[in-house]
């Protein structure tokens, strides 16, 4: 009696140290998978898109900025959005600020009207050289970057690759983000950064 109980109490043992090491082994897994997917961006290059100008109306593509600039960065984000309005002027005033460095600067406003993006821009007055706005007519945009929030950055180098990516409001005026751009677009191989989230 004792020997089947105490045969009872061993396998349920086992089984639980068994049960526990390979939790261990899938929560690992996951942690893994987790890292990598951090510092290899799903998005490898630029995606095709389709655009409207704003405010002339006039079609823009992806076509417009391949091989054309050192850098874009692909500013995501809506007149509706709080922290997008929060973000725009250090954004604006970073632009403005490396205007003479190569990087061009889209603004693509999503989920948008003419109207709305009108008077949400015309507080800033004159806006950078290096700068221009899009609209996404046709509800596209996010889905094709894999996007479900804003605002939300990308940075991509003379060839389209996708150097970086930074998830929500950032400190535009930092002095890092004047210093890390030759690095993310220098001559030698830009080596991926795990995504920037504030």
């Amino acid at each position: 009696m004792k020997n089947k109980t105490w045969m009872k109490i061993s396998l349920i043992t086992l089984l639980i140290g068994i049960t526990f090491i390979y939790g261990l082994y899938e929560r690992n897994k996951f942690i893994k998978m987790d890292e990598e997917n951090l510092s290899s961006p799903v998005l490898k290059t630029m995606p095709d898109f389709n655009l409207v100008s704003f405010p002339d109306s006039q079609p823009v593509s992806s076509n417009d900025f391949r091989g054309k600039y050192r850098g874009l960065f692909l500013h995501i984000w809506g007149s509706w959005c709080g922290p997008c309005e929060e973000e725009m002027p250090q954004f604006l005033k970073y632009a403005r600020k490396i205007e003479n460095e190569g990087v061009y600067f889209l603004l693509v406003a999503v989920n948008d009207s003419p109207e709305k993006v009108d008077k949400f821009m015309k507080r800033y007055g004159q806006l950078p050289k290096n700068l221009s706005i899009a609209l996404d007519v046709n509800n596209k945009f996010m889905e094709t970057f894999g996007t479900f929030k804003v605002p939300e950055t990308f940075l991509f180098d003379s060839q389209s690759k996708n150097v970086n990516k930074f998830v929500g409001p950032q400190d535009w005026l930092a002095p890092s983000y004047v210093t890390r751009l030759n690095t993310w677009l220098g001559e030698k191989p830009v080596m991926m950064k795990p995504v920037e989230t504030h």
